[in-house]
């Protein structure tokens, strides 16, 4: 790792996590700057005019979804070095972390030998996971085909879901998505096997029921 001193934005609205991770980085004498955010909005007033070396960041944010958090932060930061620290160990979450190849997972029952670990690992330019995460992926993998489960959703099954839960047609979703209705009615009928739905209606109380989506305060 480069004698550079480095610097961290860590945005999770529990204060406890706060307190738990500044000291853990206050025991690493690389780190000379470590700033916090509580929600999406906090968080895009540090990236308006701070660059961080590592960004830690929550999954659930009162205001936005970590998922759009990432996509958000990576915007300003094509190369943003980004550790997820969640609780939710779901095989949809896994598999969307994993495709968003994000530097670092790290579940909130680690301990605070794994958290050092991957701030010190993704720092030096190396990704990092935790051990049940990385169990939880071997798991999920199957070995002989290299594939995974037909549960698991793409990223953009997770967007065509998500859209339909917000009661948008297939031409206002295909506008949306810029995408063909061809396309997205493919999607739709792929959701339907892969959650096992009747109709519509049934496929968003599924995903809810879940825990994969969740409804949009109006």
């Amino acid at each position: 790792m480069s004698k550079d001193k480095k610097s961290i934005l860590l945005i999770d609205d529990h204060d406890l996590i706060l307190q738990g991770i500044k000291y853990i980085v206050d025991q690493i004498p690389e780190i000379n700057r470590f700033c916090t955010a509580s929600s999406g909005e906090e968080t895009d007033k540090w990236l308006s005019n701070q660059h961080f070396d590592l960004y830690i960041l929550d999954l659930e944010l009162p205001d936005v979804s970590g998922f759009d958090l990432i996509d958000h932060i990576r915007e300003k930061d094509a190369n943003a070095r980004i550790i997820v620290n969640t609780m939710h160990d779901e095989i949809w979450n896994i598999s969307r972390l994993l495709q968003m190849e994000v530097s670092s997972v790290i579940l909130k029952s680690s301990n605070i030998q794994e958290v050092k670990q991957a701030i010190l690992t993704v720092l030096s330019g190396q990704r990092y996971f935790c051990n049940h995460f990385e169990q939880l992926q071997r798991k999920l993998k199957n070995t002989d085909t290299g594939v995974f489960p037909n549960d698991v959703l793409t990223t953009r099954e997770m967007d065509v879901l998500q859209a339909i839960a917000d009661g948008l047609s297939t031409n206002e979703i295909a506008e949306l998505l810029h995408l063909s209705d061809n396309t997205i009615e493919s999607h739709r009928k792929r959701l339907m096997l892969k959650l096992s739905a009747r109709n519509a209606v049934d496929l968003v109380m599924i995903a809810i029921s879940k825990g994969i989506i969740s409804l949009k305060k109006r």
